[in-house]
């Protein structure tokens, strides 16, 4: 439960708190949802990003930057933001929630179940941070980093993107999250980037597939799902079973593998 909340005047202010022991609240559709996943319990002391400023979303030359504040309903809307994006965003079934979400928020988060997240590693996009650096979204998940996220840049990608989703229903928890890049036809893919949320404790890369995909040792064929399945190992819980996830994600993967091949075909 919430009881010391404060509004951040600027980035060093929120990162002095942070310091002490305050978490960065964004929309707060995650800090204000019981236990925080994350770190496993309730969250008591919270600094807010309200004021700072960090909500652009510009396109500049062949780069866009979107700030860690922009929502999930903003991303949906703009004319700047890829299909890939736009897609993962709208994921989330409610308004009321996309109104909220933000894209910093979500990452920050790294749930497993993001769907953010797969289509951010998808896309090669980095992080700016109030430290001064940038990193890859990759980097940042995987070293659990909880440094500020400022903004994103997403790069103009070559090649073709897909984000998809799988749940029992419209509301539902997903049992499949991920986004993948191709470029190149299946007779020559110079490029493959597979990213999945649903299938291990946090998002990942599907890195043996990506490199069996571009040497040519596994095909768009029949063998691409048992080489995905060989890949993932995805927990048992309420939302399915570890042998019913593993198969519904290797179809469901494979078969947005298959469309981005297709795509660039054309």
């Amino acid at each position: 439960m919430i009881h010391d909340f404060k509004r951040a005047a600027s980035i060093e202010e929120a990162r002095s708190l942070s310091a002490k022991g305050y978490l960065f609240l964004a929309g707060g559709t995650q800090v204000n949802n019981g236990t925080f996943k994350k770190w496993g319990k309730a969250v008591e002391k919270v600094v807010s990003l309200e004021y700072l400023g960090l909500n652009e979303l510009i396109r500049e030359n062949d780069k866009l930057i979107i700030g860690a504040m922009v929502t999930l309903q903003e991303l949906t809307d703009s004319q700047f933001v890829p299909s890939y994006l736009k897609d993962a965003a709208s994921f989330i079934p409610t308004r009321s929630v996309r109104n909220i979400a933000t894209i910093g928020g979500n990452v920050g988060s790294n749930r497993s179940d993001s769907y953010i997240i797969p289509s951010l590693l998808a896309s090669g996009a980095l992080a700016e941070l109030a430290d001064g650096t940038r990193v890859t979204v990759e980097e940042y998940i995987e070293k659990k980093n909880e440094i500020l996220i400022l903004r994103f840049i997403l790069p103009r990608n070559k090649g073709t993107i897909i984000s998809i989703k799988e749940s029992r229903s419209q509301l539902a928890l997903p049992v499949v999250s991920a986004s993948v890049r191709i470029r190149g036809s299946s007779n020559d893919i110079s490029e493959a980037v597979i990213a999945a949320g649903c299938v291990d404790s946090q998002c990942l890369r599907l890195k043996d597939v990506e490199k069996g995909l571009v040497s040519g040792t596994i095909s768009d064929g029949t063998e691409l799902e048992d080489a995905i399945a060989r890949s993932i190992e995805p927990p048992s819980d309420i939302k399915g079973s570890k042998a019913y996830k593993t198969y519904i994600n290797s179809v469901r993967i494979a078969d947005a593998i298959r469309s981005c091949i297709l795509e660039e075909r054309s």
